[in-house]
């Protein structure tokens, strides 16, 4: 077995300058490092990550049984009520053949018409947060646009009366805030602390009343027919509806706010892409991909050993957990030219920051509608782009991104 041990990764704080420069360096000695101080694996190569992702016999993403069984469903609130248990139906931490099945039931209710159909309610959501922070001499970004965009989408997307989005996105700040700078991994598994109990217990009523209406009263909406899809004459739990819905709002909602916040960096720094765009209006798609692959929201992917195996090369032993450099392997010399060039025309763009394999991201088509609208509307009406202050990053290796974006670009 190779081993070798390297330093521990610095934080994003100042926005992942020296968290890039340390993977690159661990990339050019080791595609793939074992390190048996801490019985653990890092994966910094792009095709070793490509491998990985696409193997979950292998690299497994159940982590249920690194806990003890039924740990979540044993925890009970003040009152004694069972808080609910996360892990159940959740695709990001399921493998086959359960994953096979939830991601079919999932896909009857997310279809591509239904993300489709949304394009002109988030233009109008898009054009309703610009119209509110027009004229203002400085705005934050994350509160004012980025934050309430992807939150009012998905409660759109879910059927969520009007009167309620005040409510939804009140749980999705409060949800985000209690993981601080846990990372972006964290959040999409739902890995919440035990002081968020109430809050889950608050929703999960909710959500389980707003579905048993749905079931009584469909309509055309995500959350009708994820109560109503059927796979081998199997239906989703109450717990797995509640679950999806979470991860729907939680997962879909960060990452996208991430994203534009990364793209208003990236062109903050590369002004020719800037004028480029201003240009060229129909090149933001390009560009968005561009940043997905330069600044991924998620630039870890965790996964654990079922069995001995080898990677690159490197002997892994089963049992141990694998981290993945999403954000390495997109910088990868071996796969992109010029890879620390932040480049709009990049084509082909193979960036794995929405996974690869049986786990890539449900959510991509939304997402990226989403960014092109909201994106392209902004660089319409935002005559300069130019920060009042330095955006307030988040902290931690596993997250890329900003909590905190004034700018001082009065709105058209």
């Amino acid at each position: 077995m190779t081993e070798t041990v390297t330093s521990p990764p610095p934080g994003s704080e100042d926005g992942g300058r020296l968290l890039r420069e340390w993977l690159a360096r661990n990339r050019r000695e080791n595609r793939v490092l074992w390190d048996e101080t801490t019985r653990s694996c890092q994966v910094f190569g792009f095709a070793e990550t490509q491998q990985m992702l696409k193997d979950p016999r292998t690299f497994s993403s159940d982590f249920g049984r690194l806990v003890p069984p039924d740990a979540g469903a044993a925890q009970t609130t003040s009152d004694g009520r069972p808080v609910p248990n996360l892990l159940e139906g959740h695709l990001s931490v399921t493998d086959p053949p359960r994953h096979s099945k939830l991601r079919k039931l999932v896909g009857q209710a997310l279809t591509p018409r239904a993300v489709l159909e949304l394009e002109g309610k988030i233009t109008e959501i898009t054009a309703g947060l610009l119209d509110a922070m027009a004229g203002r001499n400085e705005m934050d970004m994350v509160t004012g646009f980025f934050n309430p965009l992807p939150v009012t989408v998905i409660a759109e997307l879910l059927g969520v009366p009007a009167a309620d989005h005040g409510m939804f996105r009140g749980w999705a700040d409060a949800l985000v805030s209690a993981n601080h700078d846990a990372g972006a991994v964290d959040a999409e598994r739902l890995h919440l602390p035990q002081d968020m109990a109430g809050l889950l217990l608050e929703m999960q009523d909710y959500i389980l009343d707003h579905a048993a209406h749905r079931r009584r009263e469909p309509s055309d909406d995500v959350l009708s027919r994820l109560v109503a899809a059927e796979v081998d004459g199997e239906r989703l739990s109450e717990t797995e509806v509640f679950t999806i819905t979470l991860m729907l709002l939680l997962a879909g909602h960060i990452s996208t706010t991430l994203l534009l916040g990364n793209s208003l960096i990236c062109l903050d720094e590369n002004p020719a892409a800037l004028a480029a765009l201003r240009e060229d209006p129909s090149a933001v798609p390009g560009a968005l991909e561009e940043v997905l692959r330069y600044s991924p929201p998620a630039p870890l992917a965790y996964r654990l050993t079922t069995r001995d195996t080898t990677l690159g090369g490197v002997d892994i032993p089963a049992d141990v957990m694998v981290a993945s450099w999403v954000l390495s392997a997109n910088h990868d010399e071996r796969q992109f030219t010029d890879p620390e060039t932040f480049d709009i025309t990049r084509s082909p763009n193979p960036h794995l920051s929405f996974g690869h394999g049986i786990h890539f991201c449900i959510g991509a088509p939304l997402g990226r509608m989403e960014a092109r609208i909201a994106l392209g509307m902004f660089l319409e009406r935002c005559g300069e782009l130019r920060f009042a202050e330095p955006p307030v990053p988040y902290t931690s290796p596993t997250v890329l991104g900003s909590k905190r974006m004034v700018l001082s670009s009065p709105l058209a």
